[in-house]
């Protein structure tokens, strides 16, 4: 049998040792307990701004291209809303203002150009969207919004970063 004073010794001895351990142990910020019906946090995303659209030209096309085929509801954007083919952005000067058709693909070739595109025109924030209907008399589908709505709608699709990857799909011709 052991002697009581020896257990109580090993006892004393243990939480003494256990005590000093705490005490030099260095401090750490406690983290909320994870709840196992919670989702993983998103990376934080920058937003966009329009500041940023108006010093980034490519961005400022993929943002438009974005809210074009997500938020209008004008069918022939569709065409161009292959996010892996990307886009050809001709941009040109009709009656004074600079005007931007959008082609599908950002390799396309001239003799594939063969339907009208669809283009958009931006003066000051004004942005104006334009679409042939096909088989009509030839009447265009027009929409009309905001670089600051534009930018709005894509904040609040959390897609930021994926119309910032959209630039890397992106040609530019200037005629």
């Amino acid at each position: 049998m052991v002697p009581k004073f020896l257990v109580s010794g090993v006892v004393a001895t243990v939480l003494l040792a256990g005590g000093v351990a705490a005490c030099h142990r260095q401090p750490t910020t406690a983290a909320p307990a994870a709840s196992s019906t919670s989702k993983p946090a998103r990376p934080a995303e920058t937003p966009l701004t329009v500041r940023a659209l108006r010093q980034q030209p490519k961005l400022l096309d993929t943002s438009l291209i974005y809210f074009a085929v997500k938020h209008t509801s004008v069918q022939r954007w569709q065409e161009v809303s292959d996010f892996k083919l990307g886009w050809q952005v001709e941009t040109e000067r009709v009656q004074g203002t600079k005007r931007y058709s959008v082609w599908p693909d950002a390799h396309i070739q001239e003799s594939q150009k063969k339907l009208e595109p669809n283009w958009f025109t931006l003066k000051g924030q004004r942005v104006t969207y334009e679409s042939f209907v096909v088989h009509s008399d030839g009447d265009y589908t027009v929409v009309h919004t905001t670089l600051a709505r534009v930018v709005q709608r894509i904040n609040q699709d959390h897609a930021a970063k994926r119309v910032r990857h959209m630039t890397n799909n992106l040609t530019i011709l200037e005629k």
